[in-house]
């Protein structure tokens, strides 16, 4: 080989390693500023994964760890195809982390290809799914779920009308709202509950405690959720109804929406809740607060890595980029809710869950918190909590009309999400 040859060689092999390192270098940093930013609340998950030239690799625990035996690794160069995983609607990215390593797959399916959104309405093509918060479709039911706001008349405080309703009943409402302006704008909507008072499951609790609870206790048991004495408390006349929601159904049912979402596969997800202020304690009279905050995923606890499925989860928020476009999206939103209905957007000193469960996006008034639907869902989603259901103002504007959806005020709220949409899809294809 001449000598020339060989030096070219040799400077090209030079500068191809040089710009790998300078490469890994950025994605080493990139990744470990992402994870200790936004996905680690406690700096206290250091155990569960490594970031370095090689890749990303998750450990079970820390005896793993020190043990060098990975539950899932991948590496750099693999990470854009493993991502592509995320378009299926089913668990195949779940499937392919239980596998142990992601090394690329030649024979791999094609994903499945995203919808025109090229049409004359602002919305054609896009998919979007709402969850509308909650179960209750009437205040016995909000009683059970704890999410209801109860008032006595009383002139003294300037309550000329008792006050009576359920969380559930608003969030039905708003969805049903909103599904009805999406669709007038192209997009195809879905509604993780089909009629005020249903759960994910397509019936209402009390349905379900029917045909399901007993078959639910058994499978908690047998899967070692619960001991063969809880199953047998829970299934005696000594567990209530309200204990029966709290400790059995409130996870099932959260696990389901976030699977039908899924399955769906939406280009949006929004997730409607209406909020109330933590320091009224009791919740018997108004209070003066009022603000709006929406939440994305991340802030995962020192406990919350304990199981392979949340660890699969921490993995996704990390090295796919729905995180990101969830900040995007729910800063639109929560822009949009302080514009429409004129109400305060929180800070992360306006509430204690605020300070101590979650992180500050980059964006005003979006937060990192590890709630069941912001970990499950995959995906660009919003968890919106809009205004406070027990503000003086608010919950006698919430109170009006039987049926919410004819409530003005309600009105507002499924307006401000409406906008909010359009802004984000704007945004995003003005910058593409």
């Amino acid at each position: 080989m001449p000598s020339s040859l060989k030096i070219f060689l040799f400077l090209f092999i030079s500068f191809h390693c040089e710009a790998q390192d300078t490469l890994n270098q950025w994605r080493i940093k990139y990744y470990t500023e992402k994870a200790e930013r936004y996905l680690d609340r406690e700096k206290a998950l250091g155990n569960f994964y490594t970031i370095n030239k090689d890749g990303i690799k998750m450990f079970a625990n820390s005896t793993d760890k020190a043990a060098h035996k990975p539950e899932f690794e991948i590496n750099w160069k693999d990470i854009p195809e493993f991502n592509q995983l995320n378009a299926y609607p089913d668990d195949s990215m779940f499937k392919t982390y239980n596998r142990g390593k992601f090394t690329g797959n030649k024979n791999a399916a094609i994903a499945p290809p995203k919808h025109n959104m090229n049409g004359e309405k602002k919305l054609s093509g896009f998919k979007i799914a709402i969850d509308a918060g909650h179960t209750a479709g009437d205040a016995e039911m909000g009683e059970i779920e704890k999410k209801n706001i109860r008032f006595k008349k009383d002139s003294l405080i300037g309550l000329s009308d008792s006050i009576s309703f359920a969380e559930g009943m608003l969030t039905f409402a708003t969805a049903q709202l909103l599904k009805k302006q999406l669709e007038a704008e192209g997009a195809e909507v879905f509604l993780t509950r089909s009629f005020n008072g249903a759960t994910a499951f397509g019936v209402t609790f009390d349905s379900w405690l029917k045909t399901s609870y007993k078959k639910a206790v058994d499978s908690l048991c047998k899967e070692g959720e619960i001991t063969a004495e809880k199953k047998k408390w829970y299934l005696s006349p000594k567990c209530t109804k309200r204990d029966k929601f709290r400790l059995i159904f409130k996870d099932i049912e959260l696990q389901k929406r976030g699977e039908i979402i899924n399955n769906y596969h939406p280009d949006l997800t929004v997730i409607i809740h209406y909020n109330v202020d933590e320091t009224n304690l009791g919740w018997s009279k108004p209070s003066n607060k009022n603000l709006n905050m929406t939440f994305a995923g991340g802030a995962f606890m020192a406990h919350d890595l304990k199981s392979n499925d949340k660890r699969f989860e921490f993995l996704r928020l990390l090295i796919t980029d729905d995180l990101e476009k969830s900040f995007s999206f729910s800063s639109e939103v929560v822009k949009s809710f302080e514009k429409t209905l004129t109400v305060k957007t929180a800070g992360i000193n306006d509430a204690k869950y605020l300070r101590e469960s979650c992180i500050a996006a980059p964006q005003k008034g979006v937060f990192c918190r590890n709630l069941q639907l912001t970990r499950f869902v995959h995906g660009t989603l919003v968890y919106g909590e809009t205004l406070y259901q027990d503000n003086f103002a608010e919950c006698k504007a919430l109170n009006k009309e039987t049926d919410k959806t004819k409530n003005e005020r309600v009105k507002q709220v499924a307006d401000a999400y409406f906008h909010g949409i359009l802004n984000y899809v704007q945004t995003k294809e003005n910058t593409k």
